[in-house]
């Protein structure tokens, strides 16, 4: 579906068919003050339908715009005394053109249908969480090392003097004795210990006889160290070696990956992955002689490695299923889209009862302004029989003014009456978002009118109603909210595995990145793993306040949705009534005006006998107008009640087809195919 023109497109195209099905014959009827012919032929864009697939009942639309006619000539009458201002330009308007005008052109459809389309991209987004993720790495690293040498100063020990002859000790054994002096200072030493001291443990000393030697611990590997000369304690530079050069030169390392990770729907992730490394090796000739030590390549310094490592939840654990918030919010999105086409629907059921009623005031105005337009004739030509009995000298001064004051009250009525239809010609432009000042007059609605529903036996079928399902899919979603925060009640128990296969290039690895992908099934190490996770907050008080606040909200859209329908039931209850109410009325003011216009008729008889005054007569003609204004109050409630009725139950665009068509003929058939789904609505296909 595309966005925001396809959606308010959708709409209205099905409409077209299914809510506002009226003749294919009929063209948008826009007149001027002067009458057209009752027969017209359709403009092109106007068939919305098949040609002739509905009938045109012309000799209704002659009666109606002869009753409309009185409108120009009230607006001209008027305009002359300067009375009231209306505009010149007079445009006639079918229901149906009136409500695809408001449909077409209703920004609450378009913005409905914006959300319609968020709500599609954020299924969308939620849904991606569970599509293959590709990655590819590249890296490499490059090394130096060099030759470094410091002269820090440390601290040494005094040296321990000894004279020529003296013998030094090194520990408590004879063993580690050694003697200060030459060969011949052996000769003075005690037999035993002569052959000891021949044996090399002998400390030269300086030229003037004395031995500087440190003795060291036991532990070190010598048993003490002679030196040249004396040596205090103190702090002495050292050369030491910091840092040496590499005898390869300079280490590089490059290395491509490329992987696919995949997550679970029902939990879990499986990643796969394989990569490349660029590492030389080198050998080396002669290790063992640093003159003629060199170093080689073999030139295979390619090696590769793959691993495959999944994850997963347990079943019945805190990330499995429902647990999961990704598959929550995917579900949660799926179930958001009914809403937005339930307030579509909704959109569309208000927008339509909104114009209906408009439209059927303006009928009501112009129908009123013709009975006032009819008494006010007959008023005036009670005035002039009046004015001749004067000159004649058969009525009186007082008579005359009586019947000049009846006649006042009726203008003004009629003045009234035609600021009234201003009003609703006016209301109905503003609705239809018309940006041309017109009056606007009905036309193609009398079919309808003088057919008054009847009032439905059944209780409301409030399951159809927008509002209701509307309501009642917030209770699905908290619910299903509800579902997931129980599950994150749960431990979280979770199992981990992974396999690595690779190649070393210790020795050396293969001389092309192709060669060593190809052998990688002669992998010269493997490794496995698998680990158990448990984890589980102590207390684990936000898992179960999460699970409160869901319960809660289930709760409270539990009650809203007792709420919506009791109302649509109570609005459907009252439009039913109104539907029964309107239907007497129909037949109680019907009889009431038969009654009032005969005793009109009968005054106007005795008037003329000179058995009552004019004055009496036009008084009838007050209570007859009362009687007509009645009549067709009744008429258009039983309308607007049946509107009420089928908006409150969500079925107002499914039934607008049967209620302007034309003829009954067309009323069966649409409702035909709406019962036998052959027609459907918004823009769905046959």
């Amino acid at each position: 579906m595309r966005r925001l023109g396809t959606a308010a497109r959708a709409t209205v195209s099905g409409l077209v068919l299914a809510a506002v099905l009226v003749p294919a014959a009929q063209a948008p009827l826009r007149a001027q003050t002067k009458p057209r012919p009752p027969v017209q032929a359709p403009a092109p864009d106007a068939l919305e339908v098949p040609p002739g697939m509905f009938t045109l009942d012309a000799a209704r639309i002659a009666d109606e715009r002869t009753g409309n006619a009185v409108v120009a000539a009230t607006r001209e009458a008027l305009a002359r005394t300067g009375v009231l201002f209306a505009p010149l330009e007079i445009r006639e308007i079918g229901l149906r053109d009136a409500v695809m005008a408001a449909l077409q052109r209703n920004l609450d459809i378009k913005r409905s249908g914006l959300s319609k389309s968020v709500v599609e991209r954020a299924l969308t987004e939620a849904e991606a969480v569970f599509d293959p993720v590709f990655t590819v790495s590249a890296s490499g690293s490059m090394s130096r090392s060099f030759d470094r040498v410091e002269r820090p100063m440390q601290w040494k020990p005094a040296t321990q003097e000894y004279k020529r002859g003296q013998q030094i000790k090194t520990s408590e054994s004879i063993e580690n004795v050694f003697l200060c002096g030459d060969m011949i200072d052996i000769l003075e030493q005690p037999e035993d210990m002569q052959v000891r001291f021949l044996t090399g443990r002998l400390v030269t000393p300086d030229a003037n006889g004395e031995c500087h030697v440190r003795v060291l611990p036991a532990t070190a590997p010598v048993a003490l160290v002679s030196f040249d000369k004396q040596r205090v304690a103190g702090y002495y530079p050292v050369h030491k070696q910091a840092s040496t050069k590499s005898p390869t030169g300079q280490d590089e390392s490059y290395t491509g990956a490329g992987g696919v990770s995949q997550r679970l729907p029902w939990g879990g992730s499986i990643d796969v992955s394989i990569a490349s490394t660029y590492h030389d090796t080198y050998y080396t000739n002669n290790p063992n002689d640093p003159l003629t030590r060199s170093y080689g390549s073999y030139k295979r310094p390619w090696t590769a490695r793959a691993s495959l490592n999944t994850g997963h939840a347990l079943p019945y654990t805190k990330n499995f299923g429902d647990g999961d918030d990704s598959r929550l919010a995917i579900d949660v999105a799926r179930i958001s889209l009914n809403i937005a086409d339930f307030a579509v629907r909704g959109v569309v059921n208000q927008t339509l009862q909104t114009v209906d009623g408009l439209y059927w005031s303006l009928v009501g105005a112009v129908h009123r302004l013709n009975a006032a337009a009819g008494s006010v004739a007959l008023a005036e030509e009670t005035s002039r029989r009046m004015r001749k009995k004067m000159e004649l000298g058969l009525a009186t001064e007082s008579n005359r003014a009586q019947v000049d004051a009846q006649l006042a009250r009726l203008r003004a009525t009629q003045q009234q009456i035609f600021g009234d239809y201003v009003t609703a010609s006016e209301t109905l432009r503003e609705a239809l978002n018309e940006q041309d000042e017109v009056l606007i007059l009905p036309v193609g609605y009398s079919a309808v009118l003088d057919n008054p529903p009847e009032a439905p036996a059944g209780p409301a079928s409030v399951l159809d109603s927008p509002d209701y399902l509307r309501a009642e899919t917030a209770v699905r979603i908290a619910m299903r909210v509800r579902d997931t925060r129980v599950a994150q009640t749960r431990p979280d128990l979770s199992i981990s595995s992974g396999v690595q296969l690779g190649q070393s290039n210790a020795v050396f690895g293969y001389s092309s990145i192709s060669e060593s992908v190809r052998n990688l099934i002669s992998y010269d190490t493997a490794s496995a793993s698998i680990g158990i996770l448990y984890r589980r907050p102590l207390l684990n008080r936000a898992a179960k306040a999460a699970v409160t606040i869901a319960e809660s909200e289930i709760a409270r859209q539990t009650l809203l949705l007792h709420q919506v329908e009791t109302q649509i039931r109570g609005e459907y209850e009252a439009a039913r009534i109104q539907m029964v109410s309107a239907r007497q009325r129909i037949e109680d003011s019907r009889k009431r005006l038969e009654i009032v216009r005969g005793l009109y008729e009968r005054a106007v008889r005795l008037e003329a006998g000179g058995v009552v005054t004019a004055y009496e007569t036009i008084g009838r003609l007050g209570t007859l107008l009362d009687a007509q204004l009645n009549h067709v109050q009744a008429r258009i409630d039983a309308q607007t009640a049946q509107t009420r009725l089928l908006a409150a139950v969500g079925a107002l665009a499914d039934r607008y087809g049967e209620r302007v068509a034309q003829t009954a003929d067309d009323r069966q058939r649409i409702a035909h195919l709406r019962q036998t789904g052959g027609m459907v609505t918004f823009g769905g296909p046959l």
